[in-house]
């Protein structure tokens, strides 16, 4: 009886271990490596935010507080990345969608005149047909020069488009594929549910934004899907950075959106027709009317043509969902 109930410990013991530890890949496992990245995320982010913030803003105007702030956060979560990278996926950081090669850098350059060029179909029609209208030029907050402020934003920009790249499409999106990586379920479809399950996380992390709706938040989930589909199809965050910048630039500080024009921009537009907001999606933004829900999806076909264009295929990145190919246990 006893000898029944050691084996029964032991093998109780080795189903919990079972649960977080991997012992084939001496690591572990997926769910648990992601909580502890977004957990580490997340204590950074509080940190800087109830620490950091207000002595920034005491030292600095808020244009440039905004800036420095945000570097410290892509420092810290760079670092972060280095650390459960080295530690618990046992990968160099690269793997992430970091190969800084010419194709990386042509992904790039894509993701850029992506963004910018359907934001800029967006604003050029709803201008013509008189949804919004221009009430400002060069905007600057208040004692500011307009080449800083622009200048601080832009840096921002960067800074943020990396940063959210890396926490909520590069680490995440890897580990789960590799995570459902399953023999039922087979790596196509692991990648897949990778993307899915961070954009509507993404999405549902919106909801409570200003002026927020249903369809914003709908919206911001497809968004978040198209920032994956442009990892997953090219195995980088080049295509993903690229076009978060230039959307998050053009439509706050070229534009003037969501009321970033406080913080500098080249143009101010103010909504020009209430009855349109479906289509516009004021006051929110681009991301929560019907024309943004267009442009995702032209922008889905697009990207779908430059990486045909590029690789001469179009299919999901094979090693995303593959575990490093030499664990090590140190």
């Amino acid at each position: 009886m006893h000898c029944t109930l050691s084996i029964l410990a032991v093998g109780t013991e080795g189903a919990i271990t079972s649960l977080f530890w991997n012992r084939e890949e001496v690591r572990l496992r997926a769910g648990w490596r992601i909580a502890v990245f977004l957990l580490g995320a997340f204590v950074f982010g509080e940190a800087l935010s109830r620490l950091g913030r207000p002595v920034l803003t005491r030292l600095l105007p808020v244009v440039y507080s905004n800036a420095v702030e945000a570097a410290i956060y892509l420092l810290l979560i760079a670092v972060l990345l280095w650390l459960a990278g080295s530690r618990l996926d046992r990968r160099p950081i690269v793997d992430y969608g970091l190969h800084l090669s010419r194709a990386w850098w042509l992904d790039l350059g894509f993701g850029l005149a992506l963004g910018t060029l359907l934001l800029l179909g967006v604003f050029v029609l709803e201008l013509a047909i008189g949804w919004i209208k221009v009430t400002g030029t060069l905007a600057s907050p208040p004692g500011q020069p307009f080449g800083a402020a622009i200048l601080a934003d832009f840096l921002v920009v960067v800074f943020v488009a990396v940063q959210e790249e890396i926490t909520f499409r590069g680490y995440p999106i890897k580990n789960l594929a590799e995570g459902f990586n399953w023999k039922v379920i087979g790596p196509r479809w692991a990648t897949v549910i990778a993307v899915l399950i961070p954009s509507l996380l993404f999405g549902l992390g919106h909801f409570d934004n200003p002026n927020a709706t249903t369809l914003s938040t709908i919206n911001i989930m497809v968004f978040a899907a198209l920032f994956g589909a442009g990892y997953v199809l090219t195995g980088e965050l080049a295509l993903p950075i690229g076009l978060h910048f230039a959307w998050d630039f053009v439509q706050g500080f070229v534009f003037g959106g969501g009321g970033t024009s406080k913080l500098g921009s080249f143009l101010v537009l103010a909504e020009d027709d209430p009855a349109a907001k479906l289509w516009t999606g004021f006051p929110y933004g681009v991301e929560g009317g019907l024309l943004g829900t267009g442009a995702f999806v032209l922008g889905f076909l697009l990207t779908v043509a430059w990486v045909r264009l590029r690789r001469g295929s179009v299919r999901l990145y094979p090693s995303l969902a593959q575990p490093p190919t030499q664990p090590s246990a140190a």
